[in-house]
């Protein structure tokens, strides 16, 4: 599927595939407290670095979008055009400012998954394999995390607008010196966004998300030099 070479008009839906991840080997195990690297058992460092190409193998990483306006943002919440409204005061210090905000669903694929439910297996039970094919996923959901916004920021540069950070249901923000969680089970309302498309990660009962390395959001879009 070829990547969007222009922001979708409004309330359409746009797809972007960043392509294969590169996970550096050597970041999961400073991850797991490795920090010298002359340290580490040859056995631990050889598993790292086949964990990390057979995860990014497995990997499909894509990203489903939606631009949305904003109707109302203030200190109770945030309200879109669709109807979709969120109940927090986070939103009113965190996208202030923003006309309008970019929904987003972003996966690593089912493959992962698959890969560390064979790891778990109980006639081949691999605890180091299975551990470390989970650390690559974490990695892997944060280059395409990155990849999408270097990409969002292309596309919407020319509009004389940039992306502010993320904001994603279950996190917590702080404001005033407090801390202000968004509720994950916002999850509902959120994928309400993208009602009617075939998405490749579906919502739980408890609103955790399969494939389990997937990460849900929203980006306000505001004016560059905010």
């Amino acid at each position: 599927m070829a990547i969007a070479s222009a922001l979708p008009e409004i309330g359409k839906v746009g797809v972007f595939e960043p392509g294969t991840p590169s996970i550096d080997p050597l970041k999961m195990l400073r991850i797991h407290g490795y920090k010298d690297m002359d340290k580490v058992r040859p056995v631990i460092r050889k598993t790292a670095e086949v964990i990390s190409k057979r995860a990014a193998r497995v990997m499909t990483s894509i990203v489903y979008f939606r631009r949305v306006p904003v109707v109302d943002c203030d200190a109770n919440g945030i309200k879109l055009a669709n109807g979709v409204a969120f109940e927090n005061h986070a939103f009113a210090h965190y996208l202030s400012g923003a006309a309008e905000v970019v929904v987003v669903i972003i996966t690593v694929g089912k493959g992962l998954d698959d890969e560390v439910i064979g790891c778990m297996d109980e006639d081949e039970f691999e605890p180091l394999e299975a551990l470390f094919l989970e650390t690559a996923g974490w990695l892997g959901i944060e280059s395409i995390t990155r990849s999408f916004v270097n990409h969002l920021g292309e596309l919407v540069g020319p509009e004389g607008l940039r992306p502010t950070q993320r904001m994603g249901p279950g996190y917590s923000y702080k404001v005033d010196g407090g801390l202000e969680m968004w509720s994950l089970e916002d999850q509902r309302q959120l994928f309400e966004v993208f009602d009617g498309v075939d998405l490749p990660v579906r919502l739980l009962e408890s609103c955790a998300m399969l494939p389990k390395m997937s990460r849900s959001g929203l980006y306000g879009l505001v004016k560059g030099n905010e």
